[in-house]
């Protein structure tokens, strides 16, 4: 059963706060993302949570949710030998403290609001100042809020947290990451623009590898072309690079979320792309498919289902309804096909944001979670209802699914994803030009 938290209450709360009203100590970052204004706005949103859970601070551990909050940018974190720390107090006036080792002293002056930084050597373990810290702050006995949740992962050893729980004997430290996944459901204007341009590039990007497809290409090959062009179009060099998964059918059968290998394309060969651009912190996942020469007709017929699905989806989205409502239009499509027994997984969607698979998830009413969630304007999310061709225990047909991002608007929503076909891109191999499938 769905045991996901009350989010539809805490988005109730975080309605209308903006972070104009909070009044935050902050330093001139050079080098930052966003204004201070998009900061404001996320801390006050989750000062609403605190207070509504009765949390004294976040401890925040996480890459993601540190440069969410704080702003804070290193390629550090590919590292897993020092720990980065953000303390974001419930009262303002007490403010965050960001730790940080020595090397780090710079980016943290040019790419973080947060005045408060607590710098340690780059060789000793980060417990004993975080401890230090809090004591300073008068948040050692507090109720302490950590990413313990499912979803989320801390961003230290199991020594080191087991460490900090025995220095801090007077704290209590709980889940918080519900908090956090609420905080960053609904976009900001300024968000929405990060993810368009990633979208934007992740198309173009598609369009120069379907392009290209010929007989004998690698599938790393045809990688090469489509991380080239996301690149050049402004794809950000980061410790979150953008990604595309490439798979085969019949060629490599049964691999999906695959990682492009050295098998070479044939004729007859259906070729999906999953993933996307990261721009600005921002990630894509769309999916399109191509076929070297022309399909079967079971495989036409099957991806035309699978656009249908989609398509019952991208409907479905609008404020109010819940992701379950999302699921059971797409399902209801692949029923009224016959082909029900086909489907491959209890969603046909999520979120996406600064993680590529985001809060809600669009599906399987009272069991997957947060499938009951009400859907609201400023939500990112991608649908992909998702068949799979079999017969008897070999796949027959490959994966069909076609994946689109839309951004949930005041009457229904908009396809971010529309400037690249979801038809099957048919690659002509006499001529090497492409047709849509008729």
């Amino acid at each position: 059963m769905n045991d996901s938290p009350d989010f539809n209450g805490m988005l109730e709360l975080l309605d209308g706060i903006d972070g104009s009203e909070l009044e935050m100590r902050s330093q001139v970052a050079p080098f930052a993302e966003f204004p201070l204004s998009e900061y404001a706005r996320r801390y006050a949103r989750a000062i609403r949570l605190m207070e509504e859970a009765d949390l004294d601070a976040l401890l925040l551990t996480q890459e993601l949710n540190v440069r969410f909050f704080s702003g804070y940018l290193t390629i550090l974190w590919e590292s897993r030998f020092r720990s980065l720390i953000l303390i974001l107090p419930r009262d303002p006036k007490i403010g965050p403290t960001l730790i940080v080792p020595g090397q780090e002293t710079g980016n943290a002056e040019g790419t973080s609001w947060v005045p408060d930084r607590l710098i340690y050597p780059d060789q000793e373990n980060i417990v004993a100042h975080t401890v230090s810290a809090l004591h300073d702050k008068g948040l050692a006995a507090g109720r302490l809020g950590m990413e313990l949740g499912f979803g989320q992962r801390v961003g230290m050893t199991q020594e080191d947290l087991a460490l900090l729980r025995k220095q801090l004997p007077d704290a209590k430290i709980s889940r918080a990451t519900e908090f956090i996944q609420a905080v960053r459901m609904i976009k900001s204007e300024a968000e929405i623009e990060r993810v368009r341009k990633a979208c934007d590039i992740s198309q173009i990007a598609v369009t120069e590898g379907f392009s290209a497809l010929h007989e004998g290409m690698t599938e790393k090959e045809l990688g090469q072309i489509i991380g080239s062009s996301m690149y050049r179009e402004g794809a950000e060099l980061s410790s979150r690079p953008s990604i595309m998964s490439i798979g085969t059918s019949p060629g490599r059968p049964k691999i999906c979320n695959a990682l492009p290998s050295d098998h070479a394309l044939s004729r007859g060969d259906l070729v999906m792309l999953d993933g996307g651009a990261v721009y600005g912190g921002y990630a894509t996942d769309f999916i399109r498919q191509a076929c070297l020469g022309e399909p079967t007709d079971d495989q036409r017929r099957w991806f035309d289902v699978a656009i249908e699905a989609n398509d019952a989806c991208i409907a479905a989205v609008k404020p109010g309804a819940s992701g379950a409502d999302v699921y059971e239009a797409g399902i209801a499509v692949f029923e009224r096909h016959g082909l029900l027994e086909y489907n491959c997984i209890n969603i046909v969607g999520h979120a996406v944001g600064v993680e590529i698979h985001e809060l809600p998830w669009l599906g399987e009413r009272d069991v997957v979670y947060s499938s009951d969630t009400r859907l609201q304007p400023g939500m990112v999310f991608c649908v992909e209802p998702v068949i799979a061709g079999m017969d008897g225990p070999e796949w027959h047909a490959g994966f069909f699914m076609v994946e689109d991002k839309l951004l949930v608007t005041e009457t229904g929503c908009e396809v971010l994803t529309n400037s690249l076909s979801k038809e099957m891109w048919i690659q002509d191999l006499a001529t090497n030009e492409r047709r849509q499938a008729q």
